[in-house]
């Protein structure tokens, strides 16, 4: 009996990753019969995020408006935040932006809270954010030398400007 359990807990754990678009109609009903055991166990990882075709990554760009005219730029993440978790958490708030349409005529509630946010750990008057799209170069690209920094990689959407005081 120990057996048939633990060979329906390594087919449930393979279920998922096979799972992944592009695949079989077997494997998509396997996940499908396997998914609340998966759920229960938080067996059930973020395949779809790294493949079969990873997406861009979302950034958030800002300008710090001081009183007098001062500006200074900034983006988050970026690869000098430490520890690694905190710099996890701010992909993670940047990243569910791709959850908000696209060009939506009232943009979501939590993009205000974050100008305020910086605005208040810098003593900034206003914030501007902009939404920075980094998209992956193709396996062409790459063979001709572009680099995963190269700026034209990069989209970006205006989001606003912000009152912070």
């Amino acid at each position: 009996m120990v057996s048939v359990g633990l060979a329906l807990h390594l087919a449930a754990i393979f279920s998922a990753p096979a799972s992944v678009s592009p695949s079989s109609q077997l494997a998509q009903q396997s996940w499908e019969l396997f998914r609340p055991w998966l759920q229960v166990l938080f067996l059930n990882h973020g395949y779809h995020y790294f493949a079969p075709e990873p997406s861009h990554s979302t950034l958030i760009s800002y300008t710090l408006h001081y009183p007098g005219g001062k500006e200074e730029h900034g983006r988050f993440p970026h690869r000098e935040i430490w520890p690694r978790l905190l710099y996890h958490r701010h992909f993670m708030l940047t990243e569910f932006l791709n959850f908000a349409p696209q060009a939506a005529p009232d943009q979501p509630p939590w993009i205000e809270t974050y100008a305020r946010h910086l605005g208040r750990r810098y003593g900034a008057e206003r914030v501007t954010l902009r939404r920075q799209m980094h998209y992956l170069p193709t396996m062409d690209a790459v063979r001709n030398g572009v680099t995963l920094t190269n700026p034209e990689s990069y989209a970006e959407q205006p989001l606003g400007t912000f009152r912070c005081r």
